[in-house]
């Protein structure tokens, strides 16, 4: 436990620090490059969003190609060249040189930047208010360039602080960044899953179970694309009549951001991320009214506020759901990231047509503009179900009701990597409701894929065998499907862990081929079609010692030649399916 909170901790200041060095970075770059001569904010965006955003999308192949020995020395090279581009922007004197050697830096703040992001989602199971982390790191970052404001003159100050914070950030990153396994780990969870739905978690507001990861991932790309769409159009509405650094020089913005991204963090940890959607979506309403009201005349104090309040809420919104997500798709490590560099993108790419909608001074045009990006942000928030304030129970949620309507203490949670979620105490056999022609429903449904439902719970009844130990239910279940000692211990080697299959191979030191010939054999003697099946039937609670050993499993995962036992259906476990 202290190891996991040490973790915590030190994953929130490589956060904090990130949001720090970038912002700062920002303001540092932007300032030299007016002070000679340099275009305005939207030509100064390439070196900043764009760079940033290769060393984003970079991040994966340094993450395989780097081994393990050799990764402190790496992040002390990235550390050492950050800090000389920093030198080389403070004494560059053309814009050219600038922009080239702050390019160079901001490539390598978002490789610092994607390490913080990838050692979050690796860790992620183990942060008891995940979104909170982020919003609260955010915050810390965007309040710390506070007392630099200063300082703003005093470009040797502002160096100086700025390399410190880069050098902070690579030692922390040396220390966090997860070892190669982790993506071997986060396959293997991706193997069990089957890859059919996504699975509960803490942030069960989002009704996304019910959708795969591919169908998931583009929903979340398409909404944080028009959210991004949405508020760097209001930065454009915002700014355009002022100072083009004016935001970055003043302490208000500061705070509003930094309220905004904790209290984000904050609200979307509240019920499971119930209210993720809801607070999103009066983001939206708040957005749109200030770009209205900007373009019939009003204040721009009212859509500074509601800007960059509105964007540190989004900066977390984005971060919270690509490192969530990013765990049960392919090349985790990029995605964990790609909120960011999808927003860096879309600042880049909205400049010139915002300026063209500010240039339509008629509030109906602009409204008119607006309809389609509202019904889209609208209709992606709908279809994930983010707008649900009472969902009804689904997936581990509706297992875990009818866990404790059965008497089963406890209740649904989360898949911890190495681990299968199961219940040390199911319902007795008899408690399984059969359907009319014999065949046990629930179990087909558990089968298939599908959530079990809570419209018939089972009955409350006394357990009547003790619970048994896991060499007896080892010895127990190799008894009632006639394994061999051969297939036994691969049957314990498979279902003990997530490890993948080649490592547990090498493991009990036999080839791939083999340990598949015997997966094989278990398959067709228990009836089950994959190693998620098999362990499901395995952790389930053996039946009574009096009953009679016959081979009882979920009618849906039957094969020819393996009857089932209709009198004596098997158990079901309040564990979420799969």
């Amino acid at each position: 436990m202290g190891d996991a909170k040490r973790e915590n901790r030190l994953l929130f200041c490589a956060l904090a620090l990130f949001f720090f060095v970038f912002l700062e970075s920002t303001l540092f770059f932007q300032a030299n490059l007016a002070q000679h001569g340099g275009h305005g904010p939207f030509l100064s965006q390439l070196p900043i969003q764009g760079a940033s955003t290769l060393g984003l999308l970079a991040f994966p192949l340094k993450n395989r190609l780097v081994g393990e020995k050799g990764r402190p020395v790496f992040m002390g090279a990235v550390t050492v060249l950050g800090v000389a581009c920093l030198v080389g922007v403070a004494f560059a004197s053309s814009p050219l040189a600038i922009a080239c050697t702050g390019a160079g830096g901001f490539f390598l703040i978002g490789l610092a930047g994607a390490t913080a992001y990838w050692a979050t989602c690796a860790r992620s199971r183990s942060i008891a208010r995940f979104a909170t982390l982020i919003g609260g790191s955010h915050a810390l970052g965007v309040l710390a360039q506070i007392p630099l404001l200063e300082f703003t003159s005093n470009h040797l100050i502002e160096a100086v602080v700025l390399s410190a914070g880069i050098i902070a950030l690579g030692a922390i990153n040396a220390r966090i960044w997860p070892p190669r396994c982790a993506l071997a780990d986060f396959s293997a969870q991706r193997e069990q899953r089957g890859g059919n739905h996504l699975e509960c978690s803490e942030l069960a507001g989002w009704r996304l179970d019910h959708m795969t990861p591919r169908t998931a991932v583009i929903v979340i790309f398409a909404l944080v694309l028009l959210f991004s769409v949405l508020f760097n159009t209001l930065y454009t509405f915002i700014d355009i009549d002022s100072p083009w650094t004016s935001q970055y020089t003043n302490v208000t913005p500061r705070i509003l951001m930094a309220i905004g991204g904790f209290a984000g963090g904050v609200l979307f940890d509240m019920h499971r991320a119930r209210y993720l959607g809801i607070v999103m979506f009066w983001m939206m309403l708040l957005s749109v009214g200030a770009m209205l009201g900007v373009e019939a005349g009003g204040p721009y104090v009212i859509g500074e506020v509601v800007y960059f309040l509105g964007t540190g809420v989004f900066m977390t919104f984005y971060t919270t759901v690509f490192i969530w997500i990013a765990q049960f798709l392919r090349a985790p490590d990029l995605w964990c990231s790609m909120g960011r560099a999808l927003n860096n993108v879309t600042a880049i790419a909205i400049g010139a047509p915002a300026l063209l909608v500010i240039d339509l001074t008629s509030p109906v045009a602009v409204v008119v503009l607006l309809i389609p990006l509202i019904i889209g942000i609208n209709a992606l928030l709908f279809v994930a179900g983010m707008l649900d304030l009472h969902p009804r129970p689904r997936g581990d949620e509706a297992a875990g009701c009818v866990g404790q309507q059965a008497g089963v203490p406890g209740s649904a949670g989360n898949f911890t990597s190495g681990q299968a979620e199961v219940s040390e105490h199911a319902p007795a056999a008899d408690n399984a409701t059969p359907d009319p022609d014999g065949s046990n429903a629930s179990a087909q449904r558990a089968a298939n894929g599908l959530p079990e439902t809570t419209e018939r719970p089972a009955p409350r009844l006394p357990q009547t065998t003790p619970p048994s130990t896991p060499e007896t239910h080892l010895a127990d279940f190799a008894g009632r499907f006639s394994l061999t000692p051969r297939e036994t211990e691969v049957l314990a080697a498979v279902t003990a862990d997530e490890r993948p299959l080649k490592r547990v191979a090498a493991d009990m030191g036999i080839s791939l081929r083999v340990l598949q010939r015997h997966l094989t054999s278990l398959y067709q003697k228990t009836g089950t079609q994959s190693r998620v099946g098999l362990t499901k039937l395995f952790w389930e609670q053996p039946p009574p010692r009096h009953a009679p050993r016959a081979i009882s499993h979920a009618v849906g995962e039957s094969r020819g030649g393996y009857a089932t036992n209709r009198q004596t259906p098997r158990n079901r476990s309040p564990a979420s399916p799969l």
